[in-house]
């Protein structure tokens, strides 16, 4: 088995196509709780508004639906709620004040199929740009580490006004994203406030997320702000900010992760924090990540990795190419007191970890962290010991153009399967074991508007 080339995986994407669900119009009236908005190309429009609560809602296949405004599933905690939506169905934003909240003690079952995705989207038909709705948001009831100063639970409050997440339940459910699609999403309600495609806001680990693709948002593809939450089967496509980001005590598990960036917006492949303002706070954010393959946009954007604030992790099986800036960036004395100890020219990792893994950039290695003078204290150097000094990475030498490794080069070993259960066994780098392993076939979106 080896891992797909640079070129291969543009290829991938670039020949999957977009699966659209065929909608056939029902004599059935709008499901109770929404209202009609008439024929639209043959398939009646039914409208969500406001709040649904101490209900269950169901979506059902054979009709098109429309946010109006901000929509949220249960109160709270109180008047839980339940929203399923059966595969192929399509759910439309129009404006930025369109936007669906799953609130803390209610969930979403939306359970599509590889042939009938669930597809949140733009209302246009066509010319569709990103930020052109607000995008989901899970708020759930695990630990976050963002807490008011005696406060005797964890809690914060959802960027946009999308109500409070965090509690004590490692094991919290939100319900279900199963072959589920967003794009075009990512409105930006005021400066650093801005809704990402799907925000896990303290998501738990009885959440069940699988095959997800955010494609053209305006701000991160997925955000987690703490939480437990676990992802598989993830792809991140032309998103304007940042791929993937993680703040306040993130500790989920993730495989098989795709990062694309497009040319005319980019910035980090992850962005990665513990708590900006008290960086060693607990829970520290330590997600476990293997088999992701991050594509930079070579002269757009930032990092393929932006380690920082503090941040732990476990990486393995990560394949980091063509970003702007560097492979890696490691900042803040924290995360480097955290991630690992310094003995002369020696890095050895411990709460920051990485194995097994390929960067191969312009640049590989950078770091950030300066003294009050503005004078670099630790020098990019000592991040390229700290990744050389773990098993199985390797760097490749920007200056060989078009060579790639295998995953079963002798420099790189064949792949690590992290110690849990959870993980699938993949003895390869990346996202994808070779050319024929097209995780990604008729779900996922490709184009650009």
């Amino acid at each position: 088995m080896k891992s797909l080339t640079t070129a291969a995986l543009m290829a991938l994407l670039a020949s999957t196509t977009f699966a659209a669900s065929v909608a056939v119009a029902s004599p059935l009236a709008c499901p109770v709780g929404t209202e009609t908005r008439g024929i639209v190309d043959g398939i009646e429009v039914c409208a969500l508004r406001g709040r649904y609560a101490a209900q269950q809602l169901t979506l059902k296949a054979g009709k098109d639906y429309v946010l109006e405004g901000g929509v949220y599933i249960g109160g709270d905690n109180q008047e839980n709620s339940e929203l399923f939506i059966e595969p192929g169905v399509r759910i439309f934003g129009q404006s930025g004040a369109d936007f669906l909240v799953i609130t803390r003690g209610s969930r979403i079952y939306a359970q599509g199929t590889a042939s009938k995705p669930i597809i949140f989207t733009s209302a246009k038909k066509q010319a569709r740009k990103r930020g052109e709705w607000g995008g989901v948001v899970l708020n759930g009831n695990a630990p976050i580490n963002a807490c008011k100063e005696g406060a005797t639970v964890c809690e914060g409050e959802g960027e946009g006004g999308t109500g409070k997440y965090g509690g004590t339940d490692v094991n919290d459910s939100s319900g279900i994203l199963k072959y589920v699609r967003v794009e075009f999403a990512g409105f930006p309600v005021s400066p650093d406030n801005e809704l990402n495609g799907i925000t896990f806001n303290a998501v738990g680990r009885n959440t069940i997320v699988d095959y997800i693709q955010v494609h053209m948002n305006a701000d991160d593809g997925i955000e987690f702000f703490g939480g437990n939450v676990d992802i598989k089967h993830v792809v991140l496509t032309g998103n304007e900010d940042d791929s993937m980001d993680w703040d306040y005590g993130w500790k989920g598990r993730g495989q098989f992760i795709m990062i694309q960036q497009f040319a005319d917006a980019a910035d980090n492949g992850f962005e990665s924090d513990n708590n900006k303002t008290a960086q060693a706070a607990e829970p520290r954010s330590m997600p476990t990540l293997s088999n992701v393959t991050m594509i930079g946009a070579q002269t757009k954007g930032s990092y393929g990795m932006l380690l920082r604030k503090g941040t732990g992790a476990h990486l393995s099986n990560m394949l980091i190419t063509g970003f702007a800036k560097a492979g890696i960036d490691i900042d803040d004395n924290e995360t480097f007191k955290h991630g690992g100890t310094l003995t002369g020219s020696t890095v050895a990792a411990t709460g920051l970890t990485i194995e097994n893994s390929i960067v191969f950039n312009t640049k590989n290695f950078e770091t950030g962290e300066k003294d009050a003078a503005g004078v670099l204290v630790v020098e990019p150097w000592l991040v390229e010991a700290w990744f050389k000094g773990q098993a199985g990475n390797q760097v490749v030498d920007p200056a060989l153009n078009g060579w790639f490794p295998t995953a079963v080069s002798p420099a790189i070993g064949a792949g690590v399967t992290p110690n849990d259960a959870w993980f699938n066994y993949a003895d390869y780098v990346g996202a994808f074991a070779d050319e024929s392993d097209d995780w990604t076939a008729g779900w996922i979106q490709t184009a650009r508007d």
